[in-house]
């Protein structure tokens, strides 16, 4: 009987003949006895060595590939091993064969709760190896359970999963993001660009009758390394024809249910709430907010205005605004989380986000506090309206941040609210579903000061915003949604625009002419006028949205083949350069490598 390292859990295979494949993970060898810990993707399993085995057991080294034929017998009382799911079992071995012999790892294969990690370089460089540690092996087949549950779903609600190309034309001018171009061979000097998106295909797939779509897509992205980003990354994308937002979005919540029963075991709330945009700025200074806590942004301009603090009182008089964020800490009690340590961090903290500092208070005896004492002191005459402001009680702490630039001081506070809240932990859940609803169609550049698209110029405008259109096209809303989860954006979607004329008018309105749209999206407008649907859809971000599933930041780890930060791959080395020689046969290029 063949079997694997993490099947030995059940009294009915003591006494059986059984054969089993695995690396030595651990080796223990004694004086008349050898003890291998043999490791799959399945489990760890103890193999006994002695007699005539013991000498060739003797010379297996870590992470050799061996085969084991022996006995399955049950452990006595006392080498019982409560830690591991086989460990009331051991094999002891009859015949061994050594498949593959192993180099001495750089690092060793055991998990972080019983060693030291070594670099993530290292890790990933050898993510062969890395994977065979059962913390890594697990955020992998985690994934794997994730995307089995979606497709389930999906296949359940009819939804035909199909594959759109990776070779494509390359719409740079319309969509404003980089591509991945790739040249052809066959077409000199021509190339194909990589898809950052399904997007028009699957529009395209809409046009052609096919109602519901899906598809586990691969997608590039020729971006500026940033730390929570891949060139390459991995997208669960839906489109629908003749539906709704209520309808996608409402579609996505019963997937996530799905999701949750089935691999994480939990409930999970549904309808999601629902949040505009223009209040989720307003009251939360970004548009993914971390709703595990209710801590709302509060305008207290008016009341530092009127205060002794001249520090912020000078940058009120010089245009700027103050806010404030007040968080049920019980400062007055309990510094065990938010100590002067903690606080003076936030400090630094806020300066890397643009602000000049940062200010704290609390409240003591009905009061405004501070230390040092001297700024509760020049704020005593406000002290009632800013404890009212901010809906204060005794304990809380108030963080209170000013600047010039109003955006800039939203996006600094924002980020210091969920590190704050997240330090405190005081969540209402786990898990914080949220859509962010209507977000503006067009954004400003900030260095051309054209409009551009917030999000991409495939969204349909709302109804009653579409009058807008020629005279005040930059106040336009888009029937666009994201899907944010405990303050992260895990996906985001539309209606879509299926009006040829009003899609060539939004793209005008980028800037761009006839020939230029022609050129670039051409084929698509004339899909359109064939007599497109109504048809909207999302897109999650599958590796996000997994990572942030299992509590974890760093998506790379629940990729099989990361890039790193610099998107180079680790196992290859690639990029690397191509030969003059195989550039000029080939594709008939030149590159000045200078």
């Amino acid at each position: 009987m063949e079997i694997t390292c993490g099947e030995l859990t059940d009294d009915k295979y003591e006494g059986k003949e059984v054969s089993i494949n695995g690396w030595c993970r651990y080796i223990r060898i004694h004086k008349d006895k050898a003890f291998i810990d043999l490791a799959d993707r399945y489990g760890i399993t103890q193999i006994i060595f002695q007699g005539r085995l013991l000498d060739e057991a003797s010379q297996l080294g870590r992470e050799f590939v061996i085969r084991v034929e022996g006995k399955v017998r049950r452990r006595d009382k006392k080498d019982i091993n409560p830690d591991m799911p086989t460990g009331k079992f051991e094999i002891l071995a009859s015949k061994l064969k050594v498949i593959n012999k192993s180099k001495v790892p750089p690092f060793e294969v055991i998990d972080e709760k019983i060693a030291f990690l070594p670099d993530e370089d290292l890790r990933f460089k050898y993510r062969y190896l890395d994977l065979r540690r059962r913390n890594a092996l697990w955020k992998i087949e985690f994934r794997d359970k994730v995307v089995k549950s979606i497709r389930k779903f999906f296949w359940d609600n009819d939804f035909l999963e199909l594959e759109t190309p990776l070779l494509i034309k390359d719409t740079y001018d319309a969509s404003g993001s980089r591509t991945f171009i790739v040249p052809s061979r066959i077409h000199k000097g021509e190339f194909y660009g990589l898809p950052q998106s399904p997007q028009i295909y699957k529009q395209l797939s809409m046009i052609s009758g096919l109602d519901k779509y899906f598809q586990i897509a691969k997608v590039f992205r020729d971006e500026d390394p940033r730390e929570d980003r891949q060139p390459e990354f991995t997208q669960l994308d839906v489109e629908t024809s003749f539906k709704d937002e209520t309808y996608v979005q409402t579609l996505i919540e019963k997937m996530v249910e799905r999701v949750f029963s089935e691999v994480l075991h939990k409930k999970i709330k549904t309808p999601f709430q629902h949040i505009d945009y223009k209040d989720a700025i307003r009251l939360y200074g970004n548009d993914k907010p971390d709703l595990r806590f209710d801590n709302k942004i509060v305008d207290l301009t008016e009341e530092l205005a009127k205060s002794d603090y001249n520090i912020i009182k000078n940058s009120i008089k010089s245009g700027g605004k103050a806010i404030g964020i007040k968080f049920e800490a019980q400062f007055g009690t309990d510094r065990s989380k938010l100590d002067k340590n903690f606080m003076t961090e936030m400090v630094e903290k806020a300066k890397t986000f643009g602000l000049g500092g940062l200010t704290w208070l609390f409240i003591k005896d009905r009061k405004l506090r501070s230390e040092p004492e001297k700024i509760a002191e020049a704020l005593s005459s406000q002290n009632e309206n800013i404890i009212k402001k901010v809906n204060g009680a005794e304990g809380d702490i108030i963080i209170i941040g000013t600047d010039s630039s109003e955006s800039l001081l939203l996006s600094a506070m924002s980020k210091l609210r969920r590190i704050i809240g997240i330090k405190i932990g005081k969540f209402k859940e786990d898990y914080s579903f949220l859509w962010v609803d209507r977000f503006p169609v067009f954004e400003e550049d900030e260095i051309t000061k054209k409009l551009v698209p917030m999000h991409n110029p495939f969204v349909m405008p709302t109804d009653d915003s579409l009058k807008l259109i020629d005279s005040k096209p930059a106040e336009m809303i888009g029937r666009r949604y994201d899907l944010v989860l405990n303050g992260v954006e895990v996906g985001g979607g539309s209606i879509r625009i299926h009006d040829h004329e009003l899609q060539r008018k939004i793209l005008k309105i980028m800037g761009l002419d006839d020939k230029e749209i022609d050129e670039s999206l051409g084929f698509l407008i004339e899909a359109l006028s064939y007599g497109a649907p109504i048809h909207g859809g999302i897109a999650l971000g599958l590796d996000r949205f997994v990572a942030t599933l299992a509590g974890e930041d760093d998506i790379r780890e629940f990729i099989l083949f990361p890039k790193n930060r610099k998107f180079e791959s680790f196992i290859d080395g690639s990029p690397k350069p191509v030969s003059e020689k195989r550039l000029k046969e080939d594709f008939n290029l030149r590159i000045d490598r200078t």
